[in-house]
């Protein structure tokens, strides 16, 4: 496998547990100039298909790096990647939200590797009736 390529894109990325595998679109394939390593047979809600298979290095900010098997998807909506379980799993979402003039601001983080359980700063009153 080679991943020595100094080709860098940075793209929209679609976050989804359900997904077993990280998948590129076709688009994204084509840019990267990404060379096929074969076909695989995939299926989903929508039955089973073959797809191409590449090898590539995925660099998330935050400093997370992964030489990974990626799939092909012809169009991934509203993203240019779809990541999956197979980096999912490598780490920790982790939710903030801010409330500025009433409005709300969520940030979410990805922290690899996994921290476990992670305690807010703060303590909420759950009320005289808990959960």
């Amino acid at each position: 496998m080679n991943l020595s390529s100094e080709k860098k894109l940075k793209v929209r990325a679609l976050w989804d547990t359900g997904a077993t595998n990280t998948m590129v679109s076709k688009k994204i394939a084509a840019a990267l100039a990404l060379k096929k390593t074969g076909e695989i047979s995939v299926q989903s809600f929508a039955g089973e298909k073959s797809v191409n298979e590449y090898y590539l290095r995925l660099l998330l900010s935050g400093g997370f790096a992964k030489d990974l098997q990626v799939l092909e998807l012809s169009e991934i909506k509203e993203a240019d990647i779809l990541i999956g379980m197979d980096i999912i799993g490598y780490g920790d979402f982790l939710f903030t939200l801010k409330r500025e003039h009433n409005i709300s601001k969520a940030k979410i983080y990805f922290m690899s590797p996994s921290k476990g359980i992670v305690t807010p700063p703060y303590k909420r009153s759950l009320g005289s009736k808990g959960l």
